[in-house]
Parts: structure tokens; sequence; C-alpha cells
């Protein structure tokens, strides 16, 4: 009787310094993020700053820059994931073959807000860099401009982490998408001061993954990520995610907006700064 194969899984362990609760073996490979940045660290793993790579970016692109290394170098493989040196799926071997044979994508838990997706993207970076994401977004698809303003301004779950699992395929369209959609946004937003903000690209990345499902009508899997942090309380996060849905739904705006709205006073800083997005006009 012919022995089955089973597919070729390398899951991708995003790390930038020495922890005990870094995995290795045949599925999870861990990856030194930032090696460029800091060639004095050796962590003794595949680093990011082989082959073609983006490893001098990783201040901005944070864990996408092994997914990168990943797209242009990593070969012979029929699915590829992402986690975090201390975030990993709630996955044993066995389970993750059989959810990837029902699923065409594996993706982090929703974060759940009280508020949308849009929102919270502008706390953590600021009204100038969103508009930027949106007028790149509506550069390279103009006919995708109702599922944005779905997305962004009507719901309040998007996965977490950048944390999938998906074939390789899957993999190359999504990079192809995430990264043409980082470099037009890269080449226009200005560099914070701030080293919370440099990581900047990082955080707008962490929303397109659900938009790109979105897009593509994939067959997905929300699953649990756990943790290597006991001081979280699991209940009193289920709690919370509960009380931010139902403060989302007694707010959600009765009426879609027909355009992406475009504050004057960020128009204007934009134009004085030297950047135009004549997108967000159409």
């Amino acid at each position: 009787m012919e022995e089955t194969k089973q597919p070729r899984i390398k899951i991708l362990v995003a790390c930038h310094k020495a922890d005990p609760n870094i995995r290795q073996d045949d599925i999870y490979m861990p990856i030194q993020v930032g090696k460029a940045l800091h060639p004095e660290l050796d962590l003794g793993f595949q680093c990011d700053n082989t082959g073609d790579n983006i490893s001098e970016k990783n201040g901005s692109y944070c864990e996408l820059t092994a997914l990168y290394w990943a797209w242009k170098n990593l070969k012979d493989v029929d699915y590829i994931g992402l986690c975090h040196y201390r975030r990993y799926f709630d996955l044993t071997d066995e389970k993750l073959i059989k959810e990837i044979s029902r699923n065409d994508i594996i993706i982090g838990e929703p974060n759940i807000l009280p508020i949308t997706i849009y929102d919270e993207l502008v706390k953590w970076t600021s009204f100038e860099d969103v508009a930027i994401l949106f007028d790149s977004l509506i550069e390279l698809y103009p006919g995708c401009k109702k599922q944005i303003i779905e997305f962004y301004y009507l719901d309040n779950k998007f996965p977490k982490c950048n944390m999938f699992i998906m074939t390789k395929k899957m993999f190359d369209d999504y990079c192809e998408f995430l990264f043409s959609i980082l470099e037009l946004c890269e080449n226009r937003i200005v560099k914070s001061p701030y080293k919370r903000q440099q990581r900047v690209l990082g955080y707008l990345a962490e929303t397109l993954i659900g938009l790109w499902v979105g897009f593509n009508k994939n067959k997905h899997k929300y699953l649990k990520i756990n943790e290597c942090d006991e001081s979280k309380n699991k209940l009193v996060d289920t709690i919370n995610w509960m009380r931010n849905n139902i403060a989302f739904k007694l707010s959600k705006r009765l009426v879609k907006p027909q355009h992406i709205p475009y504050y004057t006073a960020v128009k204007v800083g934009l134009v004085a700064d030297g950047i135009e997005l004549l997108n967000l006009e159409k």
C-alpha cells in the first residue's frame, strides 16, 4: 500500500533575541530578524539578511522582513506560516495537518475592538499614515474601494499579529499584494523620530491580511494564539472581547460612507509635506 505523502510545511518563528520558548523542529523554523541592523548578535538560526532580503528595514517592517526573506528565498515547501517566538497557534502537528486539508488559510484569532479598524489603526500610527495607506490601496486596487470602506470603517475585527499558515502559492500571492502596498506607503510616509512609530509599516500590515482574505474570499479558519505570558488572564480577555463587540455593535455607523473620509487638516498638512494623495480625491 502506497504511503500518503506528508505536505512540506515551514512555519517561520520570527525572533530577535534568545528565548527558551523558541521552537525549532521539522516544521518550525526560527529566523533571526533585523540581522543587518545587529550583525553582532548571533542566535544560531537562519537570518533574514541572506539572499534577496530587506533585513535593514526591520525597524519599520518588523517581522515582515522574515516574510520577505521566505518569499524570495525559501523553496521546496507546500505550506508556509508565520508566528512569533512568544506566540504560537494552538496546534499539535496532527491538528495542523487536519486544518490545512480543510481550509485555504489558517489565521490568528481576531482582535475584537470597541471601535472600527480605522480608528484603531490611527491610534497606532497617524491620520497621515492611514490616509497614505488608503491612497496606495486605491491606486493598486481601484475597483475595491467599497470593500476597503466596509473593512476599515464598518468592521471591528482583524486577525492578530500577522500570523497565518497557507499554501506556498497563496503565500506568494499574499506577499505580492502586501509588499507592493507597503512599498508605495514607504516611499511617501515621513519617518517619525519616535521609536514606536517607526514600526509604522508593521502596524499597517497587521490589518492587511484580513483585507486580502476578504478580497479573495478564501476559506479560512481563525485559530487561538497561545502567548507565552502567564500573566495574561484568558477569561478576562474573553470578557473584554465580548464587551468590545457589544459596544461596537451599539455604536456602529448606520450610514456607510460612500467615500473615504479625508480630513482637511490632514490634506493641507500632507500637501505642505510635498505628498499628494490623488486617489482619495476620486
